[in-house]
């Protein structure tokens, strides 16, 4: 029984997980997704949500504080770009950075006149035999001029 007094117990439950942060902060500014960075560490989304949500966490703010190096670092190319006169550049800038002047509009206009479709789709099913039909009649017109565009040739 001496024995077994002198083990140390096993600790119960699993291994802590560290994720390295400063990895999740380079990942972040990369602009790497979550599922993205989770794959790269090794680490299951639960986990990684898990260690985010907590208050105070640091893997948020390392999160955050990653995007924001991302987004700077590419707005100072963008910037070096428009100051070299790249027309791409300022092109680009003008249409994200002021989208109510700058964007290119497509508009689209439509007229639809459902009184006439609803009142065609009631012709088809009072009148389903006429209509197959018709649809008869115009594949044999379709055929005939196809022909007749063969023999001309």
């Amino acid at each position: 029984m001496d024995n077994k007094t002198s083990l140390t117990p096993k600790k119960r439950g699993r291994k802590p997980i560290n994720i390295d942060l400063d990895r999740v902060e380079y990942l972040a500014s990369l602009n790497m997704g979550i599922m993205d960075i989770c794959k790269s560490l090794g680490v299951g989304w639960d986990t990684f949500n898990k260690h985010r949500n907590k208050k105070n966490s640091e893997l948020s703010e390392r999160l955050a504080i990653g995007k924001s190096k991302g987004l700077e670092r590419a707005t100072s190319k963008l910037m070096d770009k428009i100051n070299d006169g790249e027309f791409n550049a300022i092109q680009f800038y003008l249409k994200s950075a002021d989208r109510e002047r700058w964007a290119e509009k497509v508009e689209t206009k439509v007229n639809i006149n459902l009184n006439e479709i609803i009142n065609q789709g009631k012709g088809r099913l009072i009148e389903g035999e006429k209509v197959e039909e018709g649809l008869i009649k115009e594949r044999f017109l379709c055929q005939d001029k196809d022909n007749q565009e063969k023999d001309n040739e």
